[in-house]
């Protein structure tokens, strides 16, 4: 007989998916896909309990997060990696980056051809944050510098810092299937060497000493550590923030604003912007 799947479709603003996923950690989840304010859960019919559905609603309405069933059923097993890997197509940054799955990387011979092949984690470049930290990642990373990637997801601001010519970029996510699928983009891309990954919480991680420092999170994650963001790059670097609806920008940037930073560039696109930040100088901190 063959396997028969349960897909649950959540109704979830973008910017509490983070959230949201750290939720559905707890259930035997096999798979997630992220659309536009709402994302699809696949359980394996033997693992799906009907309790599910309510008790991970419920648990996301105690966080304060709006969220509804948008559909649930079943549906029988197939070629999913065929039917995936047709859906999953390069995404074009610029001139010179592209995000390309490692079974079409053979169609690019660009400067910074990124071979990310996504699992369950984001960063795949088909979200506008995404493109827009990749255009600010290559705007500023320079040669021999150390960077930090918050929440690294797929791994793609860290190859990309790396492939720019970062000595050193520390990676982490709190998510085991971002880590995994880190793990695996940063071989396929050959920068082992200059990227340290780690699984932890943002307020369990220390952050080291950095020239720069890149955040793809949330506008709730994003504010109340700007202080430690800022004490880990050095006076004159650089912190790119994103994951950031345009709405938000005054109340994101005025953290960084009030201990000295200022706004270095920023970019748009659709309900989504992205920031960089430069710290204050040495002379200025001092």
């Amino acid at each position: 007989m063959p396997t028969r799947y349960v897909l649950l479709t959540l109704g979830v603003h973008d910017e509490d998916l983070d959230i949201v996923m750290g939720v559905l950690s707890g259930y035997p989840i096999m798979g997630v896909e992220q659309g536009m304010d709402q994302i699809t859960v696949c359980v394996e019919q033997n693992d799906w309990q009907q309790v599910y559905a309510e008790s991970i609603v419920q648990e996301v309405k105690a966080l304060g997060i709006p969220v509804s069933v948008i559909n649930l059923s079943t549906e029988e097993d197939q070629n999913w990696n065929a039917e995936w890997e047709a859906s999953i197509d390069p995404v074009v940054v610029n001139e010179r980056i592209v995000i390309v799955p490692e079974w079409r990387a053979h169609e690019y011979d660009m400067p910074l051809t990124l071979v990310i092949t996504p699992k369950m984690s984001f960063g795949t470049g088909h979200h506008a944050t995404t493109r827009m930290m990749c255009m600010l990642t290559e705007q500023y990373v320079q040669q021999g510098e150390k960077w930090i990637d918050v929440g690294t997801g797929t791994g793609v601001l860290a190859i990309l810092a790396a492939r720019l010519g970062a000595s050193h970029v520390f990676a982490f996510d709190n998510n085991e299937w971002s880590i995994v699928n880190s793990q695996e983009n940063i071989d396929r891309n050959n920068v082992g060497d200059q990227i340290s990954l780690q699984m932890s919480e943002l307020q369990e991680t220390p952050l080291p000493a950095c020239d720069g420092l890149a955040a793809n999170l949330y506008r709730h994650l994003v504010i109340p550590y700007a202080p430690a963001f800022i004490e880990a790059v050095k006076p004159g670097g650089i912190i790119l923030v994103s994951g950031i609806l345009k709405y938000d920008f005054d109340e994101v940037a005025a953290p960084f604003l009030e201990r000295g930073c200022a706004v270095e560039s920023s970019l748009a696109e659709t309900e989504w912007c992205a920031i960089a930040f430069r710290t204050p100088s040495a002379q200025a901190a001092a």
